[in-house]
Protein backbone atom coordinates (compact mmCIF):
# COMPACT_ATOMS: atom_id res chain seq x y z
CA UNK A 1 0.00 0.00 0.00
CA UNK A 2 3.19 2.43 0.82
CA UNK A 3 4.75 1.70 -2.36
CA UNK A 4 1.66 2.76 -4.40
CA UNK A 5 0.47 5.70 -2.41
CA UNK A 6 1.46 9.29 -2.75
CA UNK A 7 2.97 10.50 0.41
CA UNK A 8 -0.16 13.23 1.05
CA UNK A 9 -2.72 10.30 1.39
CA UNK A 10 -3.85 8.29 3.96
CA UNK A 11 -3.41 4.52 4.66
CA UNK A 12 -5.76 2.95 7.18
CA UNK A 13 -4.44 -0.46 8.65
CA UNK A 14 -7.63 -1.83 11.30
CA UNK A 15 -7.55 -4.88 12.74
CA UNK A 16 -10.87 -6.64 15.18
CA UNK A 17 -11.92 -10.02 15.99
CA UNK A 18 -15.18 -11.10 15.49
CA UNK A 19 -16.38 -14.34 17.01
CA UNK A 20 -13.47 -16.73 15.89
CA UNK A 21 -12.22 -14.42 13.02
CA UNK A 22 -9.23 -12.00 13.26
CA UNK A 23 -10.00 -9.44 10.28
CA UNK A 24 -7.62 -6.98 9.19
CA UNK A 25 -7.89 -4.48 6.70
CA UNK A 26 -5.49 -1.88 4.65
CA UNK A 27 -6.80 0.23 2.52
CA UNK A 28 -5.04 2.68 0.25
CA UNK A 29 -5.74 5.77 -1.86
CA UNK A 30 -3.45 4.54 -4.50
CA UNK A 31 -4.25 3.68 -8.39
CA UNK A 32 -6.77 0.05 -7.95
CA UNK A 33 -6.55 -2.51 -9.44
CA UNK A 34 -8.30 -3.48 -13.04
CA UNK A 35 -10.61 -5.98 -13.39
CA UNK A 36 -7.68 -7.53 -16.01
CA UNK A 37 -5.04 -7.41 -13.32
CA UNK A 38 -7.11 -8.89 -10.48
CA UNK A 39 -6.61 -12.74 -12.16
CA UNK A 40 -2.77 -12.20 -11.44
CA UNK A 41 -2.65 -10.47 -8.63
CA UNK A 42 -1.35 -13.38 -6.24
CA UNK A 43 1.08 -14.69 -8.51
CA UNK A 44 4.86 -14.36 -7.80
CA UNK A 45 7.35 -12.28 -9.88
CA UNK A 46 3.80 -10.73 -11.76
CA UNK A 47 4.03 -6.92 -11.85
CA UNK A 48 0.94 -5.87 -13.01
CA UNK A 49 -0.37 -2.58 -14.46
CA UNK A 50 -0.38 -0.38 -11.82
CA UNK A 51 3.69 1.05 -10.47
CA UNK A 52 5.03 2.55 -7.40
CA UNK A 53 4.69 6.35 -6.49
CA UNK A 54 8.46 7.18 -5.61
CA UNK A 55 9.96 5.50 -8.42
CA UNK A 56 10.72 2.06 -6.20
CA UNK A 57 11.18 -0.84 -7.91
CA UNK A 58 8.89 -4.08 -7.34
CA UNK A 59 9.73 -7.75 -7.50
CA UNK A 60 6.02 -8.79 -8.03
CA UNK A 61 6.11 -11.17 -4.55
CA UNK A 62 4.68 -8.94 -1.88
CA UNK A 63 1.09 -10.33 -2.24
CA UNK A 64 2.44 -13.43 -3.45
CA UNK A 65 3.65 -14.01 -0.35
CA UNK A 66 1.08 -12.62 1.88
CA UNK A 67 -1.63 -15.02 0.13
CA UNK A 68 1.11 -17.74 1.56
CA UNK A 69 1.04 -16.85 4.76
CA UNK A 70 -2.93 -16.82 4.91
CA UNK A 71 -3.54 -19.97 3.24
CA UNK A 72 -0.81 -21.21 5.86
CA UNK A 73 -3.52 -19.68 7.98
CA UNK A 74 -6.71 -21.26 6.98
CA UNK A 75 -7.96 -17.61 5.92
CA UNK A 76 -8.64 -15.83 3.14
CA UNK A 77 -8.11 -12.66 1.46
CA UNK A 78 -10.66 -10.42 -0.11
CA UNK A 79 -10.15 -7.60 -2.49
CA UNK A 80 -12.20 -4.61 -3.16
CA UNK A 81 -10.66 -2.24 -5.45
CA UNK A 82 -11.49 0.57 -8.20
CA UNK A 83 -9.38 1.47 -10.90
CA UNK A 84 -8.22 5.22 -9.52
CA UNK A 85 -9.94 4.83 -6.51
CA UNK A 86 -7.54 2.72 -4.14
CA UNK A 87 -7.70 -0.99 -2.74
CA UNK A 88 -8.79 -2.46 0.42
CA UNK A 89 -7.32 -5.86 1.26
CA UNK A 90 -9.27 -7.33 3.59
CA UNK A 91 -7.80 -10.73 5.39
CA UNK A 92 -10.12 -12.87 7.63
CA UNK A 93 -8.10 -15.65 9.61
CA UNK A 94 -9.55 -18.54 11.91
CA UNK A 95 -8.69 -17.94 15.94
CA UNK A 96 -9.38 -20.36 18.56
Amino acid sequence: AIKFSSRSTTIALTSQLHENQLIISVKDQGPGFSKQDRPFLFQKFKKLSARPTGGESSNGLGLAIVKTLVDRLNGKIDLISETGKGSEFVIEIPVE
